[in-house]
């Protein structure tokens, strides 16, 4: 299922640069996801949640690492749970349009 890495473990930093080497310019086949599930119920407890199997991954590490609660890595994809503080809105990842 996945081995799961919590904020403030041990090696917490260094299996976050260890996932973002691995998937650094990793654009993906067609197939290619990225996905994020801000239900208000998860919010109400403090986080969102985001999967990608591409280098969104590595973004993510880079732009938002002081946000990531937790890092659950399946070889192909990654799971991170978000602290709310760190999210905008799904809606504010569409440029304005008029």
């Amino acid at each position: 299922m996945g081995d799961v890495y919590n904020k403030g473990d041990k090696d917490f930093d260094k299996v976050l640069n260890k996932i973002a080497n691995r998937f650094k310019g990793k654009g993906g086949g067609p197939d290619a996801e990225t996905l994020i599930n801000a239900n208000k119920h998860d919010i109400n407890l403090g986080y969102v949640t985001l999967w990608s199997d591409n280098n969104d991954i590595t973004n993510l590490i880079n732009r938002s690492r002081k946000y990531i609660l937790s890092v659950r890595d399946h070889d192909e994809t990654v799971e991170f749970k978000m602290a709310k503080d760190g999210f905008r809105s799904c809606c504010h990842a569409f440029k304005v349009g008029k």
